[in-house]
């Protein structure tokens, strides 16, 4: 009699121990039949509000083509913040996709930025403070 109820105690603890990997295994079988949601991705490179086309804005959440084109004239922005505090879109919108936007200095001419030799040209070559002769 013993040995026969140890024998159904541990029927069902091998049922048990099995019966989370059916589940597991029929889960998977119905998320493979139903079409996946291809809006829910997430995006892999922010958009930059600075250089981004109107096209390339439209692909946020709640961004038309009046508010792209609201972002790009209000360009150039220091921070993804200034879209909220320029106007330009609701704190509900921003929070939106603030996840998904950043704002990239734009580049800076390089000629603007050399510093000019206030020296003149260099004619004296010799030690420093004299001059030619």
């Amino acid at each position: 009699m013993k040995i026969l109820r140890k024998l159904a105690i541990a029927c069902c603890v091998a049922a048990l121990a099995a019966a989370p990997a059916t589940c597991i295994i029929a889960q998977a079988a119905d998320d493979s039949t139903t079409p996946k949601d291809t809006t829910a991705k997430k995006r892999v490179t922010p958009v930059d509000i600075n250089s981004a086309t109107s096209e390339e804005l439209q692909t946020l959440k709640g961004i038309d083509s009046d508010t792209a084109d609201k972002i790009i004239s209000g360009r150039t922005y220091k921070s993804i913040t200034e879209l909220v505090s320029k106007g330009i879109l609701t704190k509900d919108a921003y929070n939106a996709i603030r996840s998904e936007i950043i704002a990239k200095k734009p580049a800076a001419d390089s000629s603007s930025n050399k510093k000019s030799n206030k020296k003149g040209n260099n004619n004296n070559r010799g030690k420093p403070g004299k001059g030619r002769r």
